[in-house]
């Protein structure tokens, strides 16, 4: 199968979400890119994450992919977090799971379950 190199695609979407009380995680978008020349798949996420204190007292954000995977993700203020990540391995066109946990500084955690 061939994918011509500018492909990509979006999404956001509300897949699944708990809401623990103290820390929550909205309004997610994943995005995907393939190079067909060099076999990578570059992805992009955000998420908003907030506690009942405000969002600087989330202290992480990360998401599983599958499950498995853990991948850190970095701070942009007002709430926002991001990642953009390279893979060989994860291809865009692939079904997954992205299940993103956060934790405030009181250690209350808050997840969202997005599904690719």
């Amino acid at each position: 199968m061939y994918l011509d190199d500018t492909a990509s695609t979006s999404s956001s979407s509300d897949n699944a979400y708990l809401y623990t009380g103290n820390v929550w995680l909205e309004s997610p978008y994943i995005s995907c890119s393939y190079d067909a020349y060099w076999d990578i798949s570059e992805w992009t996420f955000e998420i908003y994450a907030d506690s009942y204190y405000g969002p600087y007292e989330v202290m992480e954000v990360g998401f599983y992919i599958d499950g498995y995977d853990y991948q850190y993700m970095d701070y942009a203020g007002d709430g926002l977090w991001y990642r953009t990540y390279l893979s060989t391995f994860y291809d865009c066109d692939w079904a997954y799971d992205f299940g993103f946990v956060a934790v405030d500084y009181d250690g209350y955690e808050g997840f969202y379950t997005y599904y690719w």
